[in-house]
């Protein structure tokens, strides 16, 4: 009988390096019940042997320096250390533009290794509007599963190129299939992702949706959108208050839309709320 090999944890398969550090320091640990914090620390020849489980609690980050103290006392190769020291500053980078950048070439690593890029499929459903659309577009009753109408459907903003890309995501995702007439329809599936690909594609999504709501507010018919705000003080000790109210509305006009028997036509609504003053820390 072939004894089954419990391999290390494959940094490359993590979009998280805490993660990846938590299971490498368990993997360890159920191979030699004396594995400890302190014979990490030991082996990444540095002093406090609480800096490993304060990083993997997320309440210290790394740095070029220990970055490299932890390669060695992992034991990563050369190409795996790239990918470990790319990973932890995704993780740590604030700036979004740069998150995004960092993003995409850890997408692009694992590429090259035949990884799956499913993140990166969550990700462009998440943060480009056209994804949405699309996936709302086949509730209209004179929806044609062919990109080039669909390009024409929403004013040629998207290229027919880019109209396939999605489509072939939105099947990878599952949140499309064809049913048994051979008609594109919503699976009504979730999207399972990582608290992470959603706060990337969060910002990026909204910054296009205001881009394409100053577009709207230049070049359509006023019979044809509604914009309109209201600048208010506030107590910020109701700030709960209003986003309940807020969601509330949302929620109620999506239940209204939802049960429209013929929608002919896909809208977009932004609800922004947001301060004019310096917010009081």
């Amino acid at each position: 009988m072939n004894e089954q090999i419990d391999l290390l944890p494959d940094i490359r398969a993590y979009s998280d390096y805490r993660v990846f550090l938590k299971d490498f320091f368990e993997h360890k640990k159920k191979e030699n019940s004396n594995y400890s914090h302190r014979v990490f620390i030991r082996k990444a020849q540095m002093s406090s042997p609480s800096h490993l489980k304060m990083v993997i609690d997320g309440k210290r980050n790394l740095t070029g320096k220990t970055i490299k103290k932890y390669i060695t006392a992992i034991g990563l190769k050369k190409k795996e250390a790239s990918f470990f020291s790319l990973l932890v500053n995704y993780n740590q980078e604030q700036n979004h533009e740069e998150k995004i950048g960092l993003f995409q070439e850890i997408m692009q690593e694992r590429r090259k290794k035949g990884l799956s890029d499913i993140e990166e499929a969550q990700y462009d459903f998440l943060s480009k509007w056209h994804y949405v659309a699309i996936y709302c577009l086949l509730d209209l009753k004179d929806f044609k599963n062919d990109p080039s109408w669909i390009t024409s459907k929403i004013k040629k903003k998207v290229s027919t190129q880019n109209i396939e890309k999605a489509l072939s995501e939105l099947r990878r995702l599952g949140l499309i299939k064809e049913n048994e007439d051979g008609n594109l329809v919503q699976t009504n599936g979730p999207l399972d992702t990582t608290d992470d690909v959603q706060n990337l594609a969060f910002k990026t999504y909204h910054k296009n949706m205001s881009e394409l709501a100053i577009h709207s507010l230049e070049n359509e018919d006023a019979l044809n959108r509604e914009f309109n705000g209201v600048t208010i003080p506030i107590d910020t000790k109701n700030m709960g208050k209003i986003k309940d109210m807020i969601r509330a509305f949302r929620k109620e006009l999506n239940e209204v839309a939802s049960n429209m028997d013929e929608p002919n036509e896909v809208y977009q609504m932004n609800i922004q709320f947001f301060p004019l003053t310096e917010v009081d820390k």
